[in-house]
């Protein structure tokens, strides 16, 4: 006989698998300095990553009131009330669909001081794409982007669109930040590509800098150039 558990179960045994499997990771943090300069150009700040590396943070990042966009689709909703229990808040959208309506409750989340998390190639990629969303985010709220990634050392790469990565028990795992930036109001549209071009390139850069310092090929493991 199969088991089917209520939404409410499932997200509460995912919250508790994510806190236990977390506990036996051995964390260590870079870049903390640019969170901080991040602090002196804004209040609130918009965190960019990709979604494959989302597991690590919803971890390390748990318990900050972080603002994070899931999908209406009922594993974006599934995920929204799991990260809830982690200590986020879940906000309904997506900067894709539907962009405009998420993009305005995300600004008013902005300018109340709170921060976001953005999964910048999500929810359905390609993978190493950044949306536009980010970037006109930022804009519109004076708010600085800090991009952000992680690496694991054992892990699990699943064969999903955005290989998503799974740090295995008492995995060594690295988190990092990118240098933080600002998209003034006044930035014109070719402008603005020029800034999610070179989000884009710094992530992929960080990213595949940790990875190979963790022993991974990055031709393997972050094909940026596929795209």
């Amino acid at each position: 006989m199969k088991i089917r558990f209520s939404p409410t179960m499932t997200s509460f045994l995912g919250a508790l698998a994510i806190r236990a499997l977390g506990a036996t990771w051995r964390v260590e943090w870079r870049g903390l300095d640019r969170v901080a300069e991040a602090r002196r150009l804004s209040n609130q700040l918009v965190f960019a990553f990709w979604h494959g590396r989302l597991l690590v943070f919803s971890y390390s990042h748990r318990g900050r009131g972080i603002q994070v966009l899931a999908s209406e689709h009922p594993d974006g909703e599934l995920m929204g009330r799991t990260i809830v229990r982690l200590g986020f808040g879940h906000r309904k959208g997506s900067t894709t669909r539907g962009g405009a309506s998420a993009l305005r409750d995300l600004s008013a989340v902005l300018r109340e001081g709170l921060d976001v998390g953005l999964t910048i190639d999500g929810p359905r990629g390609p993978r190493g794409v950044v949306q536009q969303g980010a970037i006109e985010l930022a804009r519109m709220t004076a708010s600085a982007i800090v991009p952000i990634t992680n690496s694991a050392r054992p892990r699990v790469l699943f064969k999903s669109w955005d290989r998503f990565q799974l740090p295995l028990p008492f995995a060594k795992v690295v988190i990092d930040h990118g240098e933080p930036f600002l998209v003034p109001a006044s930035t014109a549209r070719e402008e603005r590509e020029r800034y999610r071009l070179g989000l884009e390139r710094r992530l992929a850069e960080l990213t595949s800098k940790l990875d190979a310092g963790l022993g991974y090929e990055k031709a393997e493991v972050w094909p940026h150039e596929d795209h």
